[in-house]
């Protein structure tokens, strides 16, 4: 495992001490599921301290934003899955003082900062925003939310080579020890635990199964001609994890063939099978028994706006906030249901080294980036270059919102969209950051052209080292 953990770990101490003498604490998390399980794992850990804690959830931290922080008059800010890219406008705010527990790539060094960047650690694939926090709980004496910091990594996409790995798997495995958690090969497709089979087939998405995605009869007529029926012998509908171990193994080999002789890359049908994550004190066939389905379940949450809620789901609502968050869940699914079709009949622009589609208004901002990662694995582009999606900033009209995504046959290319999308802001103005496999940007409208011809020559220049 790369990286120093023992460092790491020591550096984390250090941090946890100070924090430790806290009081009055705002923890600033980000909306997305990472980000929404980070927070609620500090919030978890300080309030076990005997803390007075509140939080709040921000789309994005800049100096607007900052300002909001401010006016919350806060003794002490904690700032979880977000500020190393932004600790420049920290150290100039007027926030007396301030924690940032994190995993994006750094600006520079600070004494209250931790991120494994700093420590030999890739934060897109070795450990997530909520892994971070999830160190310092248990440091602060807090072990049992293991299987909070899993939901976060997955959410992330840092399962997406089929497994989790490094400091993530090392908290998988404390998810375990405490019986917090089972883990198996198995069929990745979302909706093992909550879909009947024949419905968890028809809105297959990642990847899209052409012929069956979208065609529930055929969906049925495909799993019977493998034995399967739909229905369980009391007369309920069958669930993937319903499914015998031969069940599973027909059903697994039967969509391979199926891609295979569709044409489909080797490496998108290998991603339908992985690790899968069961959270074994969550009740069967719903959204919070697996690490997936919980995940996305808290990304409806921080996209539709109510990412409040997410965190009290964290923090163990399984009552009126979980309700709620179904509900939400149900508005987030149209969402993206009627984004992927409107980017299926309008089509996507390619340039030599990047694709790319502007949403027109059709598009929120808050799904940009979830419907452009859809777009490998619905097979409207190829994975052979970057996809670049642009959105009306809601907030400022005179901006853009950018959402880039890859995969890791491109990463290992030598792709990395967050050094690219920084560097392109640099020179074109605007703000843009993140991992290697998924960034954003925030750029004036009227470059977008500037902004996409130096993008792609920035991806040619990746691609060339």
């Amino acid at each position: 495992m790369r990286g120093d953990k023992k460092l790491f770990l020591n550096n984390i101490k250090k941090v946890c001490e100070r924090l430790e003498k806290e009081d009055d604490i705002l923890v600033v998390g980000h909306y997305d599921a990472d980000g929404i399980t980070s927070c609620a794992i500090l919030v978890d850990a300080l309030r076990y301290l005997g803390k007075e804690v509140r939080y709040m959830i921000l789309k994005k931290l800049d100096s607007k934003k900052i300002q909001v922080v401010e006016e919350a008059a806060a003794e002490c800010v904690v700032f979880s899955d977000m500020g190393s890219g932004q600790l420049e406008l920290l150290e100039n705010s007027e926030i007396k003082k301030f924690y940032i527990v994190d995993h994006h790539p750094p600006i520079k060094a600070h004494e209250n900062q931790l991120n494994p960047h700093f420590f030999g650690y890739d934060g897109s694939i070795d450990i997530s925003g909520s892994g971070v926090a999830y160190l310092v709980a248990k440091t602060l004496g807090k072990k049992d939310m293991a299987h909070i910091a899993v939901v976060g990594a997955v959410g992330d996409m840092q399962d997406s080579r089929g497994r989790l790995m490094s400091l993530n798997r090392e908290i998988m495995k404390a998810g375990i020890k405490y019986d917090l958690l089972k883990v198996k090969h198995d069929l990745r497709l979302f909706g093992r635990q909550s879909r009947p089979i024949h419905v968890m087939l028809t809105y297959a998405s990642e990847p899209v199964l052409p012929g069956l995605t979208g065609n529930k009869k055929a969906c049925i007529e495909f799993l019977e001609n493998l034995g399967i029926g739909i229905k369980n012998p009391d007369g309920s509908w069958k669930h993937y994890v319903d499914l015998s171990f031969e069940e599973r193994q027909k059903l697994a080999t039967a969509l391979y063939i199926w891609l295979l002789d569709l044409g489909y890359p080797e490496d998108v049908i290998h991603g339908m099978i992985g690790e899968v994550y069961t959270l074994v004190k969550e009740k069967k066939k719903t959204e919070l028994r697996d690490a997936k389905e919980f995940a996305t379940l808290l990304n409806a949450c921080g996209r539709q706006e109510r990412a409040e809620i997410g965190v009290e789901i964290c923090l163990g609502d399984r009552d009126k906030m979980l309700k709620k968050a179904r509900t939400i869940l149900q508005k987030h699914r149209k969402a993206i249901k009627e984004a992927v079709e409107w980017l299926l009949d309008s089509g996507v622009e390619e340039m030599s080294n990047l694709y790319y589609f502007d949403s027109k208004n059709k598009i929120d901002e808050n799904i940009i980036g979830v419907v452009a990662g859809i777009s490998y694995g619905a097979g409207i582009i190829r994975g052979d270059k970057p996809i670049v999606a642009f959105a009306a900033d809601k907030e400022d009209p005179s901006l853009l919102k950018i959402s880039a995504r890859a995969n890791w046959k491109l990463i290992r290319r030598g792709i990395h969209l967050g050094d690219a999308l920084r560097e392109c802001c640099k020179e074109i103005g605007g703000d843009g950051g993140g991992h290697d496999i998924a960034a954003g940007a925030r750029v004036p409208k009227e470059r977008i052209g500037e902004f996409l011809s130096k993008l792609n020559e920035i991806f040619g220049k990746q691609l060339k080292k």
